[in-house]
């Protein structure tokens, strides 16, 4: 092969590994005023930070964190992926309602889980920069995820986890999770004025209000067959109509299909037949 058999940009490169990817978001953080931006974030750090603690997450070695201002995001290996699922999730959501039992304003948060060939390169700009991570975000900030915070109650919901559905598959639907796949609800991710749209799966450890109620309207048309409810399996056996023709004589013939109860008869007694 000669030395100009590639053309720039067509060269193969190595995968770069894969990385779980964790992100996450505090709802109405920009209605606070300024002075409290910065203790939130402080906030949400430490609370993140101690709820890996909490689920025996210590060890586990972080990429790429950054702090978003009203958020964290890292990556991390993604054989962790189950316990961040279970148990970290539930011990998140415990810490956060700890948290808003207090004076201070309430945090509640949105999680994203997903994974994917992230590159690395510490120190260097463009360190965990990859589409993968930009789904991570694109996930945290899908109209379900806000939808799924916005219709429980503020103080029975502190957290919403968006999984993604290569998580789901490998992690949920494998069974290497401690959380049933019946937990999980099956969403239509998109956001509002990007290009994206993708199956994921909403996980909500405390589930309050509207969430109690019903499934996310997003939800139920994600789930519902194309053409409305006109192909949907029937809920239950068809009603058996039964029709009973008694003869004074002979035999009667009658629809076998609507389970026709047919029966032979011989004339009665001191009964003339007429003609």
């Amino acid at each position: 092969m000669s030395e100009n058999s590639w053309s720039s940009g067509n060269e193969s490169c190595p995968l770069p590994p894969y990385f779980g990817l964790l992100a996450v978001d505090a709802k109405d953080s920009t209605r606070l005023p300024s002075v409290r931006h910065a203790p939130l974030s402080r906030s949400i750090t430490d609370i993140v930070h101690r709820g890996l603690e909490g689920a025996g997450l210590g060890e586990m070695i972080r990429q790429f964190e950054s702090n978003t201002g009203d958020g964290l995001a890292f990556g991390f290996d993604p054989s962790w992926l189950p316990r961040v699922i279970s148990p970290f999730a539930d011990v998140l959501d415990s810490l956060l309602q700890r948290h808003n039992a207090g004076p201070g304003p309430r945090i509640r948060l949105r999680m994203s889980i997903h994974v994917g060939p992230v590159p690395v390169s510490p120190g260097l700009p463009g360190d965990g920069n990859a589409a993968p991570r930009s789904e991570t975000h694109r996930l945290l900030d899908c109209a379900a995820a806000r939808r799924g915070l916005a219709e429980s109650g503020e103080d029975g919901t502190s957290l919403v986890v968006m999984v993604s559905d290569a998580v789901h598959s490998a992690v949920v639907v494998g069974g290497y999770c401690a959380v049933p796949s019946s937990r999980f609800i099956k969403v239509c991710a998109e956001v509002p004025g990007k290009e994206f749209a993708q199956t994921a799966w909403m996980y909500v450890p405390s589930p309050s209000g509207g969430l109690l109620r019903r499934p996310t309207a997003q939800t139920a048309s994600a789930n519902e067959p194309k053409g409305g409810t006109d192909n949907a399996a029937p809920t239950g056996p068809r009603p058996i109509h039964e029709r009973v023709q008694n003869v004074e004589s002979g035999v009667a013939i009658m629809d076998s299909t609507l389970r026709d109860v047919h029966q032979r008869g011989v004339p009665r007694p001191g009964r003339e037949r007429r003609s």
